[in-house]
């Protein structure tokens, strides 16, 4: 951003001057993500489609007599959307602030900025990203509408808003610490076995199934597979208000970190 353009955006509303801000950073951040590279757009393609296929094989020999009626691909495809939604929100936001802190020398970006651009980013990338693999699905001969879609869309967009609230959280929490965030990318490979993404919840054992209620991500992907497909069952212990209220809290506790911590943010 350079002078003439700082003047320039001081000569507009607040409001004005917000959008010009986040465009600027979501350019930034898009460059900075591929870099007109081809690598970076076939990365962003390739990793969900390479766990479609991985999981397609280990668990091919099964999926008849767990999931009878039902087609593999797509409840696979529906389990990893939600997942990688959430896990990419929460580990890249968890690096926006330092990833951009050069930028905080003009007075008109904040730190809450580069994380909501970031943000916009994911989601960008990862509903394009879907759609293109429910296309290839149906091309192929499955399913790829779902059967309730403003369901879905709203269950997605709760799981959007948990990893925001998570990914701004870490970001917060893990400026002084940066360390951490190894270990916290760490936690992400028992969580995504946590999640329900291989299989259907009512597979586990019941002992084991009242702790794993606890994670919200497996009530997304439950929900995003009863909302997708008509004929699977969800079972009653998923609820879509426990999603709701554990992205709400997520949200408003990172925005209350961010709010103490926002001068430490711009000073580190």
């Amino acid at each position: 951003m350079t002078e003439p353009q700082e003047s320039r955006l001081s000569r507009r509303t607040p409001l004005q001057v917000q959008r010009a801000v986040l465009f600027a950073l979501f350019v930034r951040e898009s460059k900075g993500r591929f870099g007109g590279r081809w690598l970076g757009i076939f990365w962003v393609l390739a990793e969900p489609l390479a766990h479609l296929v991985f999981l397609m094989l280990v668990f091919g020999a099964v999926r008849r007599h767990m999931l009878p009626g039902i087609d593999f691909p797509v409840f696979l495809l529906v389990g990893i959307v939600p997942f990688f939604t959430f896990r990419n929100l929460a580990l890249q936001l968890m690096s926006a602030v330092d990833a951009n802190r050069g930028l905080f020398g003009y007075r008109q970006v904040k730190p809450l900025d580069t994380l909501v651009s970031r943000a916009m980013l994911e989601v960008a990338i990862y509903s394009v990203v879907s759609l293109s693999m429910l296309f290839v699905l149906g091309w192929f001969g499955f399913q790829w509408m779902p059967a309730e879609p403003l369901q879905l869309l709203a269950v997605l967009a709760s799981v959007t808003l948990l990893g925001f609230g998570v990914g701004l959280l870490f970001a917060v929490a893990t400026d002084e610490l940066p360390n951490m965030r190894a270990f916290i990318r760490i936690l992400f490979m028992p969580l995504y076995l946590l999640s329900a993404v291989m299989f259907p919840v009512s597979a586990l054992p019941p002992e084991l199934l009242s702790w794993v209620l606890w994670n919200p991500v497996l009530h997304a992907v439950e929900l995003s597979r009863g909302y997708f497909l008509p004929q699977y069952h969800v079972m009653p212990q998923v609820s879509a208000t426990y999603l709701a209220m554990c992205s709400l809290v997520a949200v408003c506790a990172g925005l209350a970190l961010y709010r103490v911590r926002r001068h430490q943010l711009l000073a580190s």
